[in-house]
């Protein structure tokens, strides 16, 4: 019986080894999986599709898949740089023949600022990756100057003690852009030495709270996407309320400069300072938004984001160009102002 059962037991082995399929070592084994719902597509997160149209190419890549259409813009921001240097330097060299100091300082230091954020918005198209960086340059550049401006403004009413005589307790309107709706309460105060101080602090505060709170977002941008995608709205609030702070004490300042010197054209000084705020923030984060509704470029790696950055840069390449233009318009005068 044992024999028996053995030799029914080798017989099935047998013949259930020989139904198996041969597979030889050049055989090749599809695995089959199951396809994804429209449902299941449709909630890929950002690791799930890695070269999606918001990510960015490697510097190989972006520069072996150069299109027609970036290739030209590039060539023309190269351009357009050149002619925003050649301005700056045409403004250079009249401000020496108008000015001495301590004006003088202040004043290169505020047209330098456009040529600045036309070579960052050059950098956004040359290295995509580093748009950020790019961008925090021309937010940036907004806090520094309106301390090389309130400084500039200084001067011209000399010092404080002196301004607080001349203009006799004559009130400084302060329902000014952009708090002029919610102060319209408020009268106009008289000039002191501690009302200086808190101007002075209303504006210097904005290069400190903006640049703290741009570094901690370029570091979390550039180690954790995922997390700066979660972060970046709740410092909206602070990045807003400390620009609307320092526009504020600009606007005052440019009041107390008003009661001395009106011949000084500090509001277009002042309005050009506001257009970089104004072109390289708001219209860029509108710009961004409006571009998403239409989709940009082709597939990885000259993608829908590379085109946007392209088209915004661009624009702001050229408007940069006519804001020179205007500052070297506005800071022909005042014209050989005495060091005292």
């Amino acid at each position: 019986m044992s024999n028996a059962n053995m030799s029914t037991t080798t017989t099935t082995v047998m013949l259930s080894t020989t139904a198996l399929p041969t597979l030889n070592s050049s055989s090749q084994v599809e695995i089959l999986t199951p396809a994804l719902s429209s449902e299941e597509f449709d909630n890929l997160t950002y690791d799930d599709n890695q070269y999606d149209i918001y990510t960015h190419p490697t510097l190989a890549e972006y520069y072996n898949n150069l299109t027609p259409f970036i290739t030209l813009c590039i060539f023309v921001a190269i351009l357009i740089l050149m002619l925003n240097i050649s301005i700056f330097f045409t403004t250079l060299a009249k401000l020496k023949q108008r000015l001495r100091k301590p004006l003088l300082g202040p004043s290169i230091a505020l047209v330098s600022l456009y040529p600045l954020i036309s070579l960052a918005a050059l950098l956004t198209l040359l290295l995509p990756k580093l748009w950020f960086s790019c961008h925090t340059v021309m937010h940036l550049s907004f806090t520094v100057g309106a301390i090389f401006f309130y400084q500039l403004c200084g001067h011209f009413i000399g010092s404080e003690t002196s301004f607080i005589k001349e203009t006799a307790g004559m009130a400084v309107p302060i329902r000014t852009p952009p708090c002029c709706c919610c102060c319209m309460c408020l009268p106009g105060v008289t000039p002191t030495r501690g009302r200086f101080v808190i101007l002075r602090c209303m504006v210097y505060q904005m290069a400190f709270v903006q640049g703290s709170i741009m570094f901690v977002l370029n570091g979390i941008f550039y180690n954790d996407m995922t997390l700066f995608n979660d972060v970046q709205s709740y410092f909206l609030p602070f990045i807003i309320s400390s620009i609307i702070l320092g526009a504020w004490g600009l606007n005052i300042t440019v009041r107390v400069v008003n009661n001395l010197h009106t011949d000084y054209s500090t509001m277009k000084k002042m309005f050009a300072l506001q257009l970089i705020l104004l072109l390289c923030k708001m219209q860029y984060l509108m710009l961004d938004k409006q571009l998403d509704r239409l989709i940009l470029g082709d597939d990885y790696p000259m993608n829908h984001i590379i085109y946007k950055q392209t088209i915004i840069n661009t624009l702001i390449l050229v408007e940069m160009v006519l804001v020179s233009l205007f500052a070297q318009n506005a800071y022909k005068t005042p014209v050989q102002v005495d060091e005292n």
